[in-house]
Order: C-alpha cells, then structure tokens, then sequence
C-alpha cells in the first residue's frame, strides 16, 4: 500500500496535521484541509455540516469548541490511527479544563475537568483531507458538564404522572409548559427560550425537524405515552403541547372530557394559526365552528311549540333539515 497521496502529504503526515489542528496549530488548516471538504458529524448540538467546506471555517469550529476550555486541553490518540487506501481511523481522548461558555445550558461551575472520546475517520484526496466522519460520546461530556439530566434528574422526569399526580388542570399544565420550554431550551443550546411565555411556536423558537423528532422521543420516554411522531407540528406552541400532554396524562377519559377545555386549547393555539401560510386551516375552523354555533343554538320560543306539536314524520323532516339526511339501511 502506497503512504503518499498524490500530489501532497503522505496519509501519516495529514492524519498528524488534523491532530495538531484540534490542539490549536489553526495556521496549517488551508494547508492540509481541501477546498471542497466533506464532513460528516452528529446533529445534536453541532453546526450545520454544510458550513465546514474548507480550512480556515474547520479552524474557526475547532477554535470555538476549544474556545469553552483552558489553553492546556488536549485531543490524543488512544488507538490507531489505522491506514487503508485512502481511508484512516483512530479512537482519540480529549481532557481539559472547562473555562465557560459552550453549551450555554451548562449547569457546573467553571474549573470543572472533564474527558470524553470519540473516533475520526478521514479520507484522503490529492495530498489533503476530503472528508471527516466523526462519532463521539457527547451525552457523555453534557453530562459531565450538567447539561442534560444525571441519573437521579432522569429518574424524577421519567415520573412525569408522578409529578403531576394530585395537581389541577391549570397547575398540572405549568408544569408540563415549564418541561417543555426546558427541553426546547437543551436541545437548542439556549437557556433563554426556558423562559418563554410557553405562547411561542416551538418553529419560532428555532426548532427544526430534527430537534422535534428529539422533543418527542424526549417526552415520550418522560411521559411513558406512546406520541404521535408529528408532536410538535400539531401542537405547535408550549401551551398547546402542555394542553395535549395534560388530557393524556390526568387520567380523563375523552368521552367525559370538560367540551370547555377543548375551546380552551383550541383558544391556546389561535396565536399559532394566525401565521401566514395557514389561511386555508383558518377558513375550515371558522366555517365548522359557525356549524357548530348554528347546531348548538337554541331553537326559539316558536319553534320549539312546533316541534312539540309536531308528528314523526314532521320531526323527521327537521332533523334533515338541521342534520342532514340520515343514510338508511334496508
């Protein structure tokens, strides 16, 4: 097997490259990064893969993970790196120090030392590096840095009925608006949408599909509820979820359910259906509402003499009328 890409560095002298760029040697990345670089990493807490086409944007990302850690931090192979054609492999260890900043929903004070791992995978092309593919333990890192739940955090929120066990409707939904804008908070990185009003669109926060796919399987798992996968789309704002989740998890039977709780939800999601885009949606509501409405009205004084003077078949006839026909068998 040949060592030497053509035109430029050996596979060896890249793979070194790549290491010292993650310990900070920024300068060399136009040197051994491809102009049209690949990269292939974790959606979850990373910037969009598209970004990182070349040298210097690679430096940039690196020099802003490093930038939350002491000057002393460190990636070090642990295993390999292995050769094969124009592919390498290596398992890597990273200690440092945690400084502050990144993730913003970080809970532990700065000073804290942390280490996690992961594996990189580079291909090489013309004498530089094409393409990265990355997997590390990051659950592993937000833990240690407080930014998702430990193990005794874990268990409270997969207690979720628990929790609101012997709660009131208003209350019993604070709380689940509270655990909703917390997780859009995590999943977003940013501690601020925690204390949102709960009225907000889960997509004006800054959720995209993928985040919602995670807020699902995330409340799914705390609430011990089977979910519909299209969570956070029918039910668009905090509140509106809160309301959702609220019916599911108070134990009420949808056939004894209060009808003035349902207006209430459907009232929760009228700042969500005021958007543009959703006119056609708007019209249907309003037209089976004023159905509704016309169907619930009481008949006047006038009427109702009729009706009780009327025989079957004029009582047919109304119902037909108000109802529409009924479809008879035989």
């Amino acid at each position: 097997m040949s060592r030497t890409t053509t035109g430029g560095h050996s596979p060896q002298e890249l793979w070194d490259a790549w290491n010292r760029l993650w310990n900070g040697d920024y300068a060399i990345a136009d040197d051994y990064v491809s102009r049209t670089m690949r990269v292939n990493i974790p959606e979850f807490g990373m910037p969009d893969p598209a970004t990182l086409s070349d040298g210097p944007r690679i430096a940039a990302w690196i020099a802003a993970f490093r930038s939350s850690y002491d000057d002393d931090a460190a990636i070090t192979g642990e295993l390999g790196p292995f050769f094969v054609g124009d592919y390498a492999i290596g398992r890597w260890v990273f200690r440092g120090t945690w400084t502050g900043g990144r993730p913003a929903i970080a809970t532990v004070a700065p000073g804290t030392e942390v280490t996690f791992r992961g594996v990189d995978i580079l291909r090489f092309e013309d004498g530089r590096i094409a393409e990265y593919w990355l997997t590390d333990d990051q659950l592993d890192l937000y833990a240690q840095l407080g930014a998702v739940a430990g193990a005794d955090a874990q268990a409270q929120q997969a207690a979720l009925p628990a929790r609101l066990a012997g709660l009131g409707p208003d209350a019993g939904r604070a709380v689940l608006v509270e655990r909703a804008l917390d997780l859009a908070a995590e999943l977003l990185e940013d501690e601020k949408v925690s204390a949102g009003a709960g009225t907000e669109t889960f997509l004006s926060l800054g959720l995209d599909s993928l985040a919602a796919v995670e807020l699902h399987d995330r409340l799914q798992q705390e609430t011990g509820l089977r979910l519909p996968a299209t969570l956070a789309f029918d039910f668009p704002t905090p509140q509106a979820l809160a309301g959702y989740l609220w019916t599911r998890l108070d134990g009420t039977p949808a056939d004894s359910a209060d009808p003035l709780d349902a207006l209430a939800r459907l009232e929760e999601l009228a700042p969500a259906l005021a958007g543009p885009g959703r006119e056609a949606l708007r019209a249907e509501i309003s037209d089976r509402l004023g159905s509704l409405a016309q169907r619930l009205a009481p008949a006047p004084a006038a009427a109702r003499e009729q009706l009780a003077e009327a025989s079957a078949a004029e009582l047919f006839a109304y119902l037909d009328n108000r109802l529409g026909p009924a479809e008879h068998s035989g």
